[in-house]
């Protein structure tokens, strides 16, 4: 049985809009916490501001954009690469000795899998048919 265009299209907006909820609470999480979790992860301050103030507006757009009526899957394209991009990094960053705390390492590595957890729910809804 195959999905119509509009299940597709509906189970793709409803990851996207996952996608952008995670986004907006995980970046809201590093600007209100920046100092503790620069602390912690053995990083500056402003490395930390930086990806949360990134992060919640590109959630935003995400979920602005999920919740359009005739949603626009070139915006799953841009998320599913962005999201590749994040994991690609944080693995340079994991693999490079002395990038941060081994707690940063451990945080940073749960994160990426719940971003390629993403990453690969999109690409299988963009592989369906539209």
């Amino acid at each position: 049985m195959t999905a119509s265009t509009n299940q597709t299209d509906d189970r793709l907006a409803r990851i996207i809009s996952g996608n952008g909820w995670f986004c907006i609470v995980s970046g809201s999480i590093l600007l209100v916490g920046s100092v503790v979790i620069a602390d912690w992860f053995e990083l500056p301050v402003w490395v930390i501001a930086v990806v949360g103030f990134a992060l919640v507006p590109y959630g935003l757009i995400l979920r602005s954009n999920a919740a359009t009526p005739a949603f626009d899957r070139r915006i799953a394209v841009v998320a599913t690469v962005g999201d590749l991009a994040w994991v690609f990094g944080a693995i340079v960053l994991l693999v490079i000795p002395n990038t941060m705390s081994a707690g940063g390492k451990w945080a940073l590595g749960i994160v990426s899998l719940a971003v390629l957890d993403f990453a690969i729910l999109q690409i299988r809804e963009l592989r369906r048919k539209p």
